[in-house]
């Protein structure tokens, strides 16, 4: 798990700094400031679930295993509902980009856990 979330987080920090610099050239640096808090919030919430599961060790038992797994995400979900309305109120304005870069960020999950199945 700890691998996969590492695997997960680089490609976030790589897609956000792309998007992040995208954002400086259409919309200056408070459009990039607002891309970087959108990395940063996807990349919040990666973590937490990374430290969750860590911190959990590993359950014998399937279903505790899946309470688990049911529970970080529902946590994550409302960590991730909270730093965004905060961040769009921070970026009023340049919102869009803070909104853009994190929906691209979060793609690096599918990018990763799809590139693992066989």
């Amino acid at each position: 798990m700890r691998r996969v979330a590492l695997r997960i987080v680089r490609l976030q920090l790589v897609i956000g700094l792309a998007a992040a610099a995208l954002w400086w050239f259409i919309g200056g640096p408070i459009a990039a400031l607002a891309a970087l808090t959108g990395l940063g919030i996807s990349v919040a919430m990666t973590g937490y679930v990374a430290l969750k599961w860590a911190v959990s060790g590993s359950a014998e038992d399937p279903r505790a295993m899946l309470g688990g797994f049911y529970r970080a995400e529902a946590m994550k979900l409302l960590l991730g509902t909270g730093l965004i309305f905060f961040g769009v109120f921070l970026f009023r304005d340049q919102a869009a980009a803070l909104v853009t870069t994190l929906a691209l960020t979060l793609a690096a999950y599918g990018l990763v856990l799809l590139g693992d199945i066989e």
